[in-house]
């Protein structure tokens, strides 16, 4: 009994799913009274299943805290549903973490030119368009977990750009300033590779050459279908998991009548 246990707290902790008693996101599970009433089981058997979870190292048991989620082996989930309900590029972000802080740990901004080998901005723009770029590290926990460059046409900005070469571009973030620029956001369409991450990525997460990362490219456009923002964002594959949800269309059939003779 104590493995159906540990397989329905596994899957908890790998889909993000442990809630607290107001049904909010939490890192810690049931404790053993709880989990022997749940299931109807023996303490020792609720015990047995938390100690399996921690010699897996998904877990820390300590007596006074409980039995908690460790940092390491939670992963973020950006989810792709959730994520649609957001009217803000700030209320995207906070999707993906729950209950945890983030935080910038790096923020450059500027002017610059697309490059005629970088595949996707040529694609948006063309290879001559002055851009301005916004580019970040974020971390949670004091761990980096995100790099994120934004990337939007110079000359939407009667401002040239002011309005969004801050790192704090006031509420709604950067979509906002777009809209007061005249260019509202009205549809956004996500692609993702996989692949190896560039040496500097590396540096930057702090993860080994050998760990793939997710590249989440996000191209908004406005009414006009102009790209307004494109923004390229590396996710470190050990640490984050993707949901999107699939929609079956549903067909109804028409019943005719049929025709008298």
């Amino acid at each position: 009994m104590y493995e159906r246990i540990a397989d329905d707290l596994r899957d908890a902790i790998r889909n993000n799913t442990l809630r607290d008693e107001a049904n909010q996101p939490t890192d810690l599970l049931p404790g053993e009274v709880a989990l022997a009433e749940l299931y109807g089981v023996s303490l020792g058997t609720a015990q047995r299943a938390l100690n399996q979870l921690k010699h897996e190292g998904l877990i820390d048991r300590t007596p006074k805290r409980g039995s908690r989620v460790k940092k390491t082996r939670r992963k973020f989930l950006r989810d792709g549903i959730n994520r649609l309900e957001g009217d803000s590029e700030h209320q995207f972000m906070l999707a993906d973490i729950d209950t945890r802080e983030l935080q910038v740990r790096h923020f450059e901004a500027g002017t610059r030119t697309a490059q005629i080998h970088e595949e996707e901005m040529v694609k948006c723009f063309g290879s001559h368009m002055r851009l301005v770029f916004r580019a970040r590290v974020y971390e949670v926990d004091d761990a980096p977990v995100s790099l994120a460059t934004s990337y939007m046409p110079l000359y939407l900005f009667p401002d040239g750009g002011a309005a969004v070469l801050g790192q704090d571009t006031g509420p709604g973030g950067i979509w906002a300033r777009l809209a007061d620029a005249g260019h509202d956001v009205v549809d956004a369409d996500e692609y993702i590779d996989c692949r190896m991450p560039t040496p500097e990525e590396a540096r930057q997460l702090q993860i080994p050459a050998h760990t793939p990362v997710f590249v989440l490219f996000r191209v908004a456009e406005n009414a006009q279908g102009q790209v307004v923002d494109l923004a390229v964002i590396v996710l470190p594959g050990d640490r984050w998991r993707l949901r999107y949800k699939v929609r079956q269309k549903r067909h109804h059939l028409a019943m005719r009548a049929p025709s008298s003779p």
